[in-house]
């Protein structure tokens, strides 16, 4: 694979040469048919001055007429022909003999006129001007005048030009080609330093090395831009990736550690069947949180790859909240909570979801709000229309959260108090994975929240 410097230089020196030889083409026409036309402008008018020249009596090219016409300096010759077409004087730089066609004899030009012909004479081309001279308008041919050129010279002046366009046109893009090259390089140059500096930069320099940002060059230093925008993406997702692994790493060594200083405390010696059983209670409990949290973590890895959404349909939100709360109301009772599910409408609202996924994210926050409220409070689904969206909103009147806390609530493995949310099962990504999965619908979630007096997430999700 050729490199983009080659492929830049072999590029440009191709257009430069493809434009070299248009120009060098519409030049050679052009001008060829100029040296014609001059041509012939010449005999026509070298034809009419011997004509004026010559006296009808004596058909005789004098040396001064020879001289007055230049036939020396531009290398042509010129003859008569009397009215009979009998060959009459001829210069002497005329050595061939050139007869008078059919054509210029039947010439009926009531002024003469000049006619131009083409012959080939011994081999050799030839441009024939005769001039049949008439002393009056309209009035009998008294003589023929004629002038003569060789082809040679016309094919020597265009093989001239043709030799300087080509010279001219090979030293331009000689030199268009060593400029593209030279310019190539000074730009890759630049090109090949962003590269070495982004070589340069590890994971560990993130946050630290940015790209150096020319303001001489606009398109490199949108490159720079660009990539210098690129490893903030990477900076924020590297330390995402970091504080999960670290944060997995700690949710997944608390309850393993349990089971095994468990295990091994039961280990120590013989126990009787209630103390075996209850270790085994212990080690479920533990493995049941060691199974959410897997489950959480699966999902948000499904999150992360575009595939949280399996399937779409028309999903009734009245219908699956009052589901969920039902399916809660042992925990609430168990809880000292009261849990109900209230609709401010009475026509159906439905949203175009994967039913699956909304009834997580329900079951998400209204399992939180019943767990973490205390006893003797009370928690209420409230589903309302707001076009063009539909929100459900859960709101509990339990002690409320500090507003420090309130901007990191949907941050992965982020707890308000650590401590009761272990002891509650809770892994820190319930609401990571609510936002997630509203946000992949197009929708949003919010929070607002007042410390004793409760808090209410609020779920927008497009009206169907």
């Amino acid at each position: 694979m050729k490199s983009l410097r080659a492929r830049l230089f072999i590029s440009f020196t191709a257009l430069l040469a493809a434009a070299l030889m248009m120009f060098g083409v519409i030049v050679w026409l052009v001008a060829r048919e100029a040296m014609t036309n001059d041509m012939d402008d010449f005999l026509r008018g070298k034809a009419m001055l011997l004509a004026r020249l010559m006296p009808a009596e004596r058909l005789r090219v004098e040396p001064w007429m020879e001289q007055d016409l230049q036939v020396q300096e531009r290398q042509f010759g010129v003859q008569v022909f009397d009215v009979h077409g009998t060959p009459g004087g001829k210069s002497s730089t005329l050595t061939i003999e050139v007869p008078l066609t059919d054509k210029v004899r039947r010439s009926e030009h009531p002024a003469g006129g000049v006619i131009l012909e083409t012959l080939v004479i011994g081999g050799k081309n030839y441009r024939i001007a005769t001039h049949p001279r008439r002393d009056r308008w309209g009035e009998p041919v008294v003589m023929y005048a004629q002038a003569v050129i060789s082809f040679d010279a016309l094919q020597a002046r265009q093989a001239r030009l043709l030799a300087w366009l080509v010279s001219c046109g090979t030293a331009m893009l000689a030199a268009g080609a060593a400029a593209s090259w030279y310019l190539s390089r000074q730009w890759l140059r630049s090109v090949a330093s962003l590269e070495e500096a982004a070589r340069g930069i590890s994971s560990s320099e993130l946050g630290l090395r940015r790209l150096f940002v020319p303001s001489d060059d606009a398109e490199l230093a949108a490159l720079a831009n660009a990539f210098n925008h690129l490893l903030d993406r990477l900076e924020a997702a590297y330390k995402t990736q970091q504080r999960f692994t670290a944060d997995a790493s700690h949710e997944l060594r608390t309850p393993l550690t349990v089971l095994r200083g468990e295990i091994e405390v039961a280990l120590r010696r013989p126990r009787s069947a209630e103390e075996y059983r209850e270790v085994l209670v212990s080690n479920k409990e533990e493995i049941e949180r060691l199974s959410r949290l897997t489950e959480n973590m699966l999902a948000l890895a499904h999150v992360d790859v575009g595939d949280a959404i399996t399937q779409r349909e028309l999903v009734n939100v009245s219908e699956l909240c009052a589901g969920v709360t039902a399916r809660l109301q042992n925990l609430a009772v168990e809880r000292q909570i009261t849990l109900h599910h209230e609709d401010t409408t009475a026509e159906p609202l439905s949203v175009n979801a994967d039913r699956i996924a909304v009834e997580r994210v329900m079951t998400n926050l209204v399992e939180n709000a019943v767990r973490y409220s205390p006893g003797g409070e009370s928690v209420t689904v409230r589903i309302c229309k707001s076009p063009p969206w539909i929100a459900i909103q859960v709101i509990d009147t339990g002690g409320g959260i500090a507003p420090e806390h309130l901007p990191h609530l949907f941050e992965r493995f982020y707890r308000v108090d650590k401590a009761r949310s272990r002891a509650n099962g809770g892994s820190g990504l319930g609401l990571s994975i609510v936002k997630a999965l509203v946000e992949a619908h197009g929708g949003g979630v919010s929070v607002t929240s007042e410390v004793g007096h409760g808090s209410t997430f609020t779920v927008r999700l497009p009206a169907a």
